[in-house]
């Protein structure tokens, strides 16, 4: 298959892997997770049910694959059209919904101007879906965040969703073009994407993941998963439990760390993502979507594949992104 093909379907397949592996232990700390599972390698390729079927994700992949259709049926972003679909998504039903995504998508959806219904919210919830923009703006990067940033506002009007947002996107339009990971030249990359002031620090954490890198993973992942949080919110890593707070800027920047733990190894940077504990969906989701974007199909194990409700569909849906973007 050709290269870039394969890594169109392995971001949107690697979206949904990560989300539904993490799904089962989402609200659970490393501790708890280490404590009832072990490491939970031996039970990822069954899925292990809870609540739901087995290989089911949820908001974060409902999301993706909104944002995806809206690209192939505008050929391009529509904003008119994208709201359309994050309304239609009210009906399918959400699972397992943010307060951030469901509240403004009501708001849009009874006719609340797009520029009014965002929430102050800097949780995850843009990051976790943008990676439809990062394959198809991937050769045309001012237009990628430039949307990137539009995609976030209809519901998060915080700086480090919006960010972050910018960040994923960056990280997928990357590494669907690199043959040969070089992470000083990547993560300079994607920190000069959003070294605007008004991101604050975010560029200067990015580039701390090489030194980051150096640590114990458990510690840094502790630390990584707090992230930018400040007072009066609680920060995750005083706790020492270990989890990935649901702020965008943590969340982003683990999963980041996950995958560059182990850039050849798409098994293992998930299943990092997910041990940490915390928002382990989304944090799954954005870790495999990166580590899809670079690893391609191929590389997702196939067991896991099998298993992923609606699997064809996402691999017809990065089929039509990939023909789109490169007529």
């Amino acid at each position: 298959m050709n290269k870039m093909k394969s890594r169109f379907i392995g971001t949107l397949i690697g979206t949904g892997v990560g989300d539904a592996l993490g799904r089962p232990f989402e609200g659970w700390s490393r501790k708890q997770i280490e404590a009832r599972c072990g490491r939970i390698m031996d039970l990822l390729p069954d899925f292990p049910p809870y609540r739901l079927p087995a290989g089911q994700y949820t908001d974060d992949t409902q999301l993706t694959i909104a944002i995806a259709e809206s690209l192939v049926r505008s050929k391009g972003f529509d904003l008119g059209d994208l709201i359309s679909r994050f309304v239609d998504w009210l009906s399918e039903p959400p699972i397992g919904p943010g307060y951030g995504c469901l509240s403004s998508i009501r708001k849009l959806s009874s006719g609340v101007p797009w520029q009014e219904a965002a929430s102050d919210s800097g949780g995850n919830g843009t990051a976790m879906r943008v990676s439809p923009i990062g394959l198809f703006y991937y050769n045309n990067i001012s237009k990628l965040i430039e949307y990137a940033r539009l995609s976030s506002l209809l519901t998060h009007n915080h700086w480090a969703a919006t960010a972050s947002a910018i960040v994923v996107a960056r990280s997928i339009a990357y590494l669907i073009t690199c043959d040969e990971l070089n992470i000083d030249i990547f993560l300079k990359t994607i920190a000069s994407s959003v070294q605007k002031s008004e991101f604050e620090d975010y560029a200067q954490n990015i580039l701390k993941l090489k030194d980051f890198l150096k640590r114990d993973k458990v510690e840094a992942l502790i630390e990584l998963g707090g992230i930018g949080i400040k007072p009066p919110w609680p920060n995750p890593a005083e706790t020492k439990e270990g989890y990935i707070a649901a702020y965008a800027m943590s969340t982003t920047i683990s999963a980041l760390y996950c995958f560059l733990l182990s850039p050849d190894d798409f098994e293992n940077s998930v299943i990092e993502a997910v041990m940490a504990g915390g928002d382990t969906d989304t944090c799954g989701a954005i870790t495999g979507a990166i580590s899809g974007a670079y690893n391609g199909i191929e590389k997702i194990p196939s067991r896991w594949i099998k298993l992923l409700v609606n699997n064809e569909y996402l691999k017809k849906l990065a089929i039509d992104l990939y023909e789109i973007a490169n007529k």
